[in-house]
């Protein structure tokens, strides 16, 4: 990773726990680390990122310029990577902290709707998400954002309501 004058650096940035509460911060690491099977040094490092990720997401989502465009001609957000999807998954599986934590952070429920696009692929989509990732201010574990943005599910199932 190339470090430039234009973006923080990651060591002098605000850690990511301060995002949300610590009981909530704890229950989501410590539900990741017994799921996956991971240390809790690793499940805590990986909450964090997904917590800056949401944080990025909150900051950009009511944008005009919001990523780009999806096939259907709507805006797109910024996009995890496996590592991080894996946390977002464990995370839903505990509603009430995964809840309380969007609510700490992005002021609501943020649903989880996976795509796969063209920018995925290309690693333009991981682009623009590191970028709004370093515009949080808080750390960025470069462990965690350092391959492929991709999708968990099928490419593009139906989304409800749609």
């Amino acid at each position: 990773m190339t470090i430039t004058a234009d973006r923080p650096l990651s060591a002098l940035a605000a850690d990511p726990r301060a995002l949300v509460s610590a009981e909530v911060f704890e229950k989501i690491a410590r539900y990741f680390a017994v799921r996956h099977e991971v240390t809790q040094t690793y499940a805590e490092r990986a909450v964090g990122q997904f917590l800056v990720f949401l944080r990025a997401y909150a900051d950009r989502v009511d944008k005009r310029d919001f990523g780009m465009l999806l096939p259907t001609g709507e805006s797109y957000r910024v996009v995890p990577t496996r590592p991080v999807d894996a946390v977002w998954h464990a995370a839903l599986q505990i509603s009430e902290p995964y809840t309380a934590a969007c609510d700490q952070i992005a002021g609501g429920y943020v649903h989880h709707r996976p795509i796969l696009t063209e920018a995925m692929q290309d690693g333009t989509a991981i682009a623009y998400t590191l970028a709004a990732l370093h515009d949080t201010g808080y750390r960025v574990d470069m462990e965690f954002w350092g391959g492929e943005a991709e999708s968990c599910c099928p490419p593009n199932p139906p989304q409800p309501g749609r």
